[in-house]
C-alpha cells in the first residue's frame, strides 16, 4: 500500500531508498516507465522505493506569468503516482527558498535528509539548483561524495518524437485529445463541479452540465467532443463542448457536457470528464432548429462511438 506524504525537516529520513524525482506533471508514458524502473532497483537492492515530486509544480513558482497549464492538479497527480506503486510519494513544498538552493544544497537539505538514497532515477534532461545548474552529471558527482548512484533515464519516444508534458499540452491545445491520450497512458480529464448555465441546452432538449473548472488545468481547443463522463452514480458517455458555442458568440467560454442517459439533478456534483476525441469545430448554425438537429446528430454519433469503449474506466 503507496504511502503519501509531504517532506517536513521534522520528520526522520525514511531510510534506505531508491528515489524517483521529478515534477511529473501528466503521470505520463515517460514519467510512468521511470517510476517503475525506479521500483523495479528497489526491489532488486531490497530497500524502499520513493517517488519524490514537487508542488507547486517548479514552473508555477519560477515563471508566474507565463507557466503552462497543467495536465494534472496537485491531487490527481500523487494519485497517478501512487497508483503506480511505489511504497511512498514524497511531496515537497516548492517555493523560492528551494529554488535559490545549490545543488549541494538540494542535495544535503531535502534529498539525503528525506531519506537514505540507495539510487536515484531522474529524466536524462533533468536539471535542478539555482538557475538549474545542476544536471545528471552534478547529480552523479553528489551522489559519488554523499553515497548513492544515480541512474539518468533514457527519455520515452513516440513516433520517433520525445514524450514531454509540453507535447502533450500542445496536442491538447490543439484539440487532438486522442494522440494525447495515446501520451498520457489515458484520457486527458478536466473535473468540474455542477452549476447553473445558460440553460440553452435545456431549451434545445438537450440539457448540459455547465462545469466551474480549475482554469490552470489544460482545457483542449474549442469544439465538440466524445468523452467519459465520472460522478458518483457511476460513469457515462458524454457529448462535450468547450468554447464559445459560434451560434452564441456573446456567450462567455463554457464547458459543457449532455451525460447521455442521465437522468437527475447534477447541480453542486462533481463531474470528471475524460476526453476521447474531437468530433467536430464550433460552427455557427442558420436557426435553433439547425443547430438542435447537429447536436442531435453530435450526441447519436458519440453513443455510438463510445457503445463498447472503455478507454474511461478508472
Amino acid at each position: 500500500m503507496t504511502k503519501t506524504s509531504t517532506f517536513s525537516l521534522a520528520t526522520p529520513p525514511l531510510g534506505p531508498a531508491v528515489i524517483a524525482i521529478g515534477a511529473f506533471d501528466g503521470v505520463h508514458v515517460g514519467h510512468q516507465a521511470l517510476v517503475r524502473d525506479s521500483m523495479s532497483i528497489a526491489r532488486s537492492a531490497g530497500v524502499a522505493s520513493i517517488v519524490m515530486t514537487f508542488e507547486p509544480d517548479p514552473e508555477d513558482v519560477l515563471f508566474p506569468d507565463t507557466a503552462p497549464p497543467r495536465l494534472t492538479p496537485a491531487a490527481e497527480k500523487t494519485a497517478l503516482l501512487a497508483a503506480l506503486g511505489p511504497d511512498r510519494v514524497l511531496v515537497v513544498a516548492f517555493d523560492e527558498v528551494l529554488a535559490a538552493l545549490s545543488p549541494e544544497e538540494f542535495c544535503t537539505r531535502i534529498l539525503c535528509a528525506a531519506a537514505t538514497p540507495h539510487t536515484v532515477v531522474v529524466g536524462s534532461d533533468f536539471r535542478f539548483g539555482s538557475h538549474a545548474s545542476g544536471n545528471v552529471r552534478t547529480l552523479q558527482d553528489l551522489g559519488a561524495v554523499h553515497g548513492f548512484t544515480v541512474l539518468g533515464h533514457d527519455l520515452i519516444a513516440s513516433d520517433g518524437i520525445t514524450v514531454t508534458a509540453t507535447r502533450i499540452r500542445a496536442l491538447i491545445a490543439e484539440g487532438a485529445v486522442a494522440p494525447a491520450a495515446v501520451l498520457l497512458g489515458r484520457p486527458h480529464r478536466v473535473v468540474g463541479v455542477v452549476a447553473h448555465g445558460r440553460g440553452v441546452g435545456h431549451a434545445l432538449g438537450v440539457p448540459t452540465a455547465n462545469l466551474v473548472h480549475d482554469p490552470t488545468v489544460a482545457l483542449p481547443a474549442p469544439g465538440v467532443y466524445a468523452a467519459w463522463a465520472l460522478l458518483a452514480e457511476g460513469r457515462f458517455r458524454a457529448a462535450v463542448s468547450v468554447g464559445v458555442p459560434a451560434s452564441f458568440p456573446d456567450a462567455p467560454p463554457a464547458l459543457e457536457a449532455h451525460l447521455i442517459g442521465f437522468d437527475g439533478d447534477l447541480y453542486g456534483a462533481t463531474v470528471a470528464i475524460d476526453f476521447v476525441d474531437r468530433v467536430r469545430e464550433q460552427r455557427p448554425f442558420a436557426s435553433l432548429e439547425a443547430l438542435s438537429a447537429a447536436i442531435g446528430d453530435d450526441v447519436a454519433h458519440i453513443a455510438r462511438t463510445l457503445a463498447g469503449d472503455q478507454v474511461g474506466d478508472v
